[in-house]
């Protein structure tokens, strides 16, 4: 099934559920604030970004960079999350190809490493 592309101006297009996604992070971010009793213009202050900005990432907008995007997770201790993010180790799926991809053993336990040149 063939997902629907959202323009962004001159940003290119994102799937719509990419969009989704990152408005989930938004609506996280902004619950996350909300718990720690944060003020708006304390995250703008701790982040260094203004409250348009802050807006827009709360919002999803695909035109946030990723640096604001960490600079907000720093200012409210969670950029550590970050870190699963493409992680190899979690990567099931690529762990699972690369393994499919690796040679079969050709030698067996006590054979020696050394060619035998018989010509």
């Amino acid at each position: 099934m063939q997902e629907t592309a959202k323009p962004y101006p001159h940003k290119g297009y994102i799937s719509e559920r990419s969009a989704e996604l990152m408005r989930g992070i938004g609506n996280g971010i902004e619950v996350a604030r909300i718990r720690r009793r944060l003020k708006i213009s304390t995250i703008c202050s701790r982040a260094g970004i203004t409250r348009q900005t802050y807006q827009r990432l709360r919002q999803g907008e695909a035109g946030v960079s990723l640096g604001v995007l960490m600079n907000v997770l720093s200012a409210m201790d969670l950029e550590e999350g970050m870190a699963s993010i493409a992680s190899p180790e979690l990567d099931q799926v690529g762990i699972t190809m690369s393994l499919a991809r690796e040679p079969e053993r050709i030698r067996t336990e006590g054979e020696p490493d050394v060619l035998e040149a018989d010509w």
